[in-house]
């Protein structure tokens, strides 16, 4: 034990130099964590780690999302009067995120027509806000059109965006795109994409030709849901999050 706690300062320099030469960060920090040991570590991750963590987009939503589901009702009022106080792209965005994930779209759209202006007429984030809230009021081509160019761009690469994009398609087509919710199921193991892969297999059932498709899609229906109490069981901390939420709905279309 004692010999594992004097190697800690040793790994963590050893981690911090792998990521500057992953991440391709300039090379300079690898001379001051390797000669100024503890120092060096520390400017690096004041200065090129926290910043990028602070700033990530998912992280930021991932928490005004939790905030909104907590007091939905007290987060928008919040968000509304911010607005009112200062008129920002950021302050829009926001508000129109909030009144998307409310499901009122009516009120987002505005908000991100408004967004995409000047500097920010191409703006990835708002691009994607902007095809929830014309998918939300059922302009479904407007909302792939705009989906197809950022994967032109290849700007979907959360799951949340692909999850999405995949819905979106699959209304287009109006039919549920199982192959593809397959594949993003098995790739991310995300409870959202676990529960529309099941809808999907459950729909694409009962719309099926095939005599034995419908128990055959529920059959794989019921081994996805198996997957996802697997998961649950092996992390416990997550049981107690959003995701048995998910896991919920997904047993109640079987």
């Amino acid at each position: 034990m004692h010999l594992i706690i004097l190697a800690l300062p040793y790994v963590f320099q050893l981690a911090l130099i792998i990521h500057i030469i992953k991440t391709n960060k300039p090379f300079y920090w690898l001379y001051l964590i390797i000669f100024i040991p503890y120092l060096g570590g520390v400017a690096y991750i004041l200065i090129e780690l926290l910043p990028a963590l602070l700033s990530s987009r998912e992280i930021r939503q991932a928490g005004q999302s939790l905030a909104r589901t907590l007091n939905p009702s007290a987060e928008l009022k919040k968000l509304e009067e911010q607005l009112k106080n200062q008129d920002t792209v950021s302050n829009r965005s926001a508000l129109a995120q909030a009144y998307i994930e409310a499901e009122r779209f009516s009120d987002a759209l505005p908000l991100t027509e408004s967004c995409l202006t000047g500097p920010f007429a191409d703006d990835a984030a708002l691009l994607f806000l902007h095809a929830q809230a014309l998918y939300g009021n059922g302009r479904v081509e407007e909302a792939a059109a705009i989906l197809e160019k950022l994967q032109k761009k290849q700007s979907l690469s959360s799951v949340t965006e692909k999850l999405f994009d995949i819905q979106v398609r699959s209304s287009l087509l109006k039919q549920p795109l199982t192959d593809d919710f397959e594949k993003l199921w098995n790739e991310s193991k995300n409870f959202e994409a676990g529960f529309y892969y099941v809808q999907a297999l459950v729909k694409s059932g009962k719309d099926g030709s095939a005599a034995d498709s419908d128990e055959t899609n529920r059959e794989k229906a019921r081994l996805v849901i198996e997957d996802m109490q697997r998961i649950l069981k092996t992390y416990r901390n997550f049981s107690r999050s959003i995701g048995a939420e998910w896991l919920k709905k997904a047993k109640s279309l079987v």
